[in-house]
């Protein structure tokens, strides 16, 4: 399911390549209180955290790699119950895990070729001595390899700047020696995070470029403190709801695409020039709409850097040439495969490369609490909240916490032995879906 690309697709990958309102309630009942628990706001950092949205977090580590999508999927697929815990006092952070990492093997076994000609134990043998290996390379942390359980620890221990909100950790993050949160010359560098604390949740966050091709990379932790058991009551449905940090859904809905050779810088690319993406659901009875503009601009032009850096004698045009050249193509691309996707309009808006549009026809169902699309939610047919085809009707499950509103969607591609998932937030920014 994964590897199938309809006809505007693989045009689009051709091209690419080429080149809150919440309601007031009335005053409760105690009985009615009762069921109803918010922990007050707690504005010090101090205090025990663990992650969460762990799957966003892993798929960019993931992700930074050039992979498949296949193996993107079985990778992440291997690490979904990955778990991390913080402490944090006197200015000083105290991140551990314990992780297993034998399922991991199991599906690295079939991605590397350094698995070439080994049998599984014997690979999985090979990847515990170099653990153990990795392990002992840390001066200043604790870090140990149990070969007989299989578990690799983890125990890193950072400094604190509440000034700059600042997290520096002298050997780099990393889960066990694949997956890291870091950038530097080796693979335990210091690197500095920036953090934030918004309603008892830890945002740290990390940007730099990948090694090799010198493309943008974001490594972003999420950390609910501990203990935090705020429960809202859901707001109104009808209305519209904008995404909130739509970076996750590009990231993977990319990531799990099968792009080849130097294509696969795209699912750097576009996740940073479309950073400020913020797609809007608008729902008024039970019908709904997924409305986006983007701005093509940023991505071409980072494009174009890239080919030019990987080659300047390929790139011949400027880069005001080849953003207007390239957006031409799209809008006609776009144009041209219309007839295709009948619940889906588009306006180009040349002079300043943005297309805005609208996925319209989704139908909302309150009792079974899921959206169903006739066309597969998406931006510009290239990250699509799908592994099926875009013109494909779509099921999403969706659930409401306060004012934000989670759209998810788990999909199973038998073919590959693989279970997939892509979610977006979205948070009521009116009552009203006009725009």
């Amino acid at each position: 399911m994964i590897r199938h690309y309809k006809k505007l697709f693989l045009a689009l990958v051709a091209l690419f390549s080429v080149v809150a309102l919440a309601s007031c309630s009335q005053k409760q009942s105690k009985s009615q209180r009762a069921t109803q628990t918010e922990t007050p706001k707690v504005e010090t950092i101090d205090g025990e955290w663990e992650l969460v949205d762990t799957i966003d977090a892993l798929s960019q580590s993931i992700g930074a790699y050039t992979l498949h999508g296949i193996h993107f999927g079985h990778l992440l697929e291997s690490v979904k119950d990955f778990k991390m815990d913080m402490k944090i006092e006197n200015n000083t952070a105290t991140l551990k895990y314990d992780f297993n990492i034998d399922n991991f093997i199991k599906a690295f076994y079939t991605v590397t070729t350094d698995a070439r000609g080994k049998t599984e134990e014997e690979f999985k043998k090979i990847v515990y001595d170099d653990h153990e290996k990795y392990a002992k390379s840390f001066e200043k942390y604790k870090v140990s390899m149990n070969k007989d359980t299989g578990v690799f620890s983890y125990e890193a221990t950072g400094s604190i700047d509440q000034d700059a909100k600042t997290m520096t950790f002298d050997e780099g993050l990393s889960v066990a020696n694949s997956l890291f949160f870091s950038f530097g010359e080796n693979r335990a560098s210091q690197n500095t995070y920036h953090y934030e604390l918004k309603d008892d949740m830890l945002y740290v966050t990390i940007d730099g470029k990948a090694k090799k091709k010198d493309l943008p990379v974001h490594y972003e932790l999420h950390f609910k403190r501990k203990g935090s058991t705020t429960q809202k009551d859901p707001v109104p449905i009808e209305g519209k709801w904008q995404a909130i940090d739509f970076r996750p859904a590009l990231e993977r809905s990319l990531a799990y695409k099968d792009f080849e050779n130097d294509d696969s810088a795209i699912k750097l690319i576009y996740p940073e020039a479309w950073k400020s993406l913020k797609p809007t659901l608008n729902i008024t009875g039970t019908s709904v709409e997924f409305d986006y503009t983007v701005s093509l601009a940023d991505g071409f032009g980072m494009f174009y850097d890239y080919l030019k850096q990987k080659d300047a004698s390929k790139v011949t045009q400027t880069k005001d040439e080849y953003i207007k050249n390239q957006f031409a193509g799209l809008s006609t691309t776009l144009k041209g495969a219309a007839k295709d996707f009948p619940n889906t309009t588009y306006e180009f808006d040349s002079d300043n490369a943005t297309i805005h549009s609208v996925l319209k026809n989704g139908k909302l169902d309150t009792a079974n609490q899921t959206i169903v699309f006739p066309e597969a939610p998406n931006i510009l047919h290239l990250a699509i909240m799908s592994i099926g085809p875009v013109a494909k009707e779509t099921t999403y499950k969706y659930s409401i916490d306060g004012d934000i509103l989670t759209l998810t969607i788990e999909q199973r591609d038998g073919q590959n032995n693989l279970n997939t998932i892509i979610s977006a937030k979205f948070k009521k920014v009116s009552d009203t879906t006009s725009k």
